[in-house]
């Protein structure tokens, strides 16, 4: 339901990452207007939802917005047009030096687990 009404512009609960993507575009003052902002992750909760989002009339929004996902061809060439670049995928380090075009805005909100030996958390 509060997909629907989002997308339809109406007051909804949005997830807490595309959520704190919007406030670090907001508290940074990101121009959003007219730029191409490519997101790469396709999640229900993240991926698609900062689409829709950047995509809405008004500050922040008023984006051109492509998602892409890990199987997207030509990858690169898409990631390096981007004014604004959203990681939002499961793989570490995904996201190269060569796939983000001089002057981009890159906001990385991929989780990934990571064994550590020092942490309690191993073997979790």
């Amino acid at each position: 339901m509060n997909i629907g009404r989002m997308v339809i512009g109406m007051p909804s609960y949005i997830s807490a990452t595309p959520a704190g993507i919007l406030e670090i575009i907001k508290r940074y003052d990101i121009p959003t207007a007219g730029k191409l902002c490519v997101v790469v992750g396709r999640s229900n909760i993240v991926g698609k939802t900062i689409s829709i989002l950047l995509s809405r009339k008004g500050y922040p929004g008023d984006a051109t917005v492509t998602v892409c996902h890990s199987k997207t061809i030509n990858l690169k060439e898409i990631t390096r047009q981007a004014d604004i670049l959203i990681a939002a995928l499961g793989q570490p380090e995904f996201i190269k030096e060569d796939m983000v075009k001089e002057g981009a805005v890159v906001i990385d909100v991929g989780i990934t687990r990571v064994e550590s030996t020092v942490t309690k958390s191993v073997g979790n």
